[in-house]
């Protein structure tokens, strides 16, 4: 009798719950799957596009990308290679990168320069 009355004086007002804000940021699987797409890519174009899917992705409703920070290292000898170092874009298939968002690590190796455009642009 009661619990009857507490929800009768209640009303339908007690039964609607506020709306969930939106995402603003990918979910930790969202981006796994997002980026497992640019690792999976065959030819350098397939995996600019990816990459390009992958950043919008992460960008939130408002424009703005998440922070992150890029980690290129040469192959060859393993060593860092600057980001403002014009190797950087004249050989990105010499490279390997590790982008870090979130705490967690996505690494690839870049097939072209369209690779890495969209995640080192401002």
């Amino acid at each position: 009798m009661i619990l009857a009355m507490t929800a009768a004086a209640a009303g339908p007002a007690a039964a609607q719950t506020p709306p969930a804000p939106p995402p603003t940021a990918p979910t930790a699987l969202q981006a796994q799957a997002a980026w497992l797409k640019v690792r999976r890519a065959l030819t350098p174009s397939q995996q600019a596009f990816e990459v390009r899917a992958f950043v919008a992705a992460a960008t939130t409703e408002r424009g703005r990308r998440p922070e992150w920070a890029i980690d290129a290292r040469d192959l060859a000898s393993g060593r860092a290679v600057p980001l403002d170092d014009p190797a950087l874009l004249q050989r990105p298939q010499a490279l390997e990168i590790t982008l870090t968002m979130d705490g967690r690590f996505y690494t690839f190796r870049p097939l072209s320069r369209a690779s890495l455009e969209p995640l080192l642009a401002p």
